[in-house]
């Protein structure tokens, strides 16, 4: 597959500066698919944003920009932003592709009016304003929150939404969770960040049992602590407590990519493999951004194996009429979810990822803590 993609070495910082066309013209199919009767021009600006996008991810070296900006001698320590990057890439040639030939009718935004009862939409009026500032939202909203081309146009609460302070708390916590996540894998797998290339979570200086233990260790903390977005509406809904398959990816993980994944996978190959199959696509194009080749065998083997996951369970469903559920069911998803996650936590540390710094050395929320339960454990068990 390394022959598909170009070198990512070859990749320059300077070519920062075509994101502004790009953006340019990805904000102007959003509006045209605001607007009726605007097929012919969106099929002109069409194949212009493809290349536009094609060129920027493959040229564009956004960590090493992101490194000057910060004033750093090398961007090894920023090289994970590559990462969402070219995701991100993909992920508006695929939105693009939909406005201009999938989604038929104009899209529209919906006021919301909030009652007592339940929330309630009605389609805006059209004007030149209207249709400016509703280019703009379309451009960063990924779930279609307010949307006529969502499923799910109105955020659904079962309580009522939390205060500011409270969220503001809770991202709080959750990138410190995040952080301790990080650096447990390091401290467990030093091999992951002894050089800006990474390193395997298999520790090849330790036996068979001890080697697997702490790649499982390290997996866990990759899968089950990775940071969730806290802002409203919830992006994930405590993905830890699904009791199939099927909650997990449908409501307790995030869903910012999954009206894409239905789009391009499901609904175009009509089974639950083909979203896999596109996310499994997705996530390997963000693995060769990090800048150490590709391999679709591990960073796209642990989502093709959750759509066989939840194809049993679909199974199981018609074959003994219940549903995946209950103590055994959230056994049955952990550790298909962890056993399955340990390939791909391992990509990622071999391709650089956990190398890399998220946040300044000296700024880390977790580290003191971390090292003080550990400095008072040692102290313990040497009493």
């Amino acid at each position: 597959m390394d022959d598909v993609f170009p070198d990512p070495s070859l990749r320059y910082p300077s070519a920062i500066t075509a994101l502004i066309p790009l953006c340019l013209t990805y904000y102007a199919l959003g509006v045209l698919a605001i607007l009726p009767n605007t097929f012919l021009f969106k099929l002109l600006l069409q194949p212009v944003f493809l290349w536009q996008a094609w060129w920027c991810a493959t040229n564009v070296d956004f960590s090493a920009w992101f490194a000057q900006s910060l004033g750093l001698q090398n961007s090894d320590s920023v090289r994970l932003w590559n990462f969402p990057f070219v995701m991100g890439m993909l992920c508006m040639s695929l939105r693009s592709f939909e406005w201009t030939f999938i989604i038929k009718e104009p899209i529209r935004k919906y006021d919301l009016i909030m009652d007592q009862d339940a929330p309630k939409v009605s389609k805006k009026p059209l004007s030149i304003s209207s249709v400016l500032l509703d280019g703009v939202d379309l451009f960063f909203n990924l779930r279609g929150i307010g949307w006529s081309w969502s499923s799910q146009p109105i955020p659904q609460w079962t309580t009522a939404p939390p205060s500011l302070p409270s969220l503001f708390a809770s991202f709080l916590f959750r990138v410190t969770m995040f952080d301790a996540s990080r650096y447990l894998i390091q401290l467990v797998c030093p091999a992951v960040s002894s050089k800006p290339g990474g390193g395997s979570i298999f520790d090849p200086n330790l036996s068979l049992l001890p080697r697997i233990a702490s790649a499982a260790f390290a997996s866990i903390c990759g899968v089950v602590c990775r940071q969730p977005a806290s802002h409203w509406p919830p992006l994930s809904h405590r993905p830890w407590l699904s009791t199939s398959l099927h909650e997990f990816w449908s409501s307790r993980w995030h869903q910012l990519f999954r009206h894409l994944f239905i789009t391009f996978g499901a609904r175009r190959s009509g089974s639950l493999v083909g979203a896999f199959a596109v996310s499994a696509v997705m996530h390997y194009v963000g693995v060769w951004g990090l800048g150490s080749g590709t391999e679709f065998g591990t960073a796209g083997l642990f989502f093709l194996l959750m759509g066989v996951g939840v194809a049993m369970e679909v199974t199981f469903k018609q074959v003994t009429e219940k549903r995946v559920g209950g103590f055994f069911g959230w056994l049955w998803t952990m550790l298909w979810v962890l056993v399955c996650g340990i390939p791909m936590i391992d990509a990622w540390a071999r391709h650089g990822m956990l190398a890399s710094e998220f946040f300044p050395p000296q700024l880390r929320p977790a580290k003191a803590p971390v090292d003080a339960v550990i400095s008072l454990l040692n102290v313990t068990m040497n009493r």
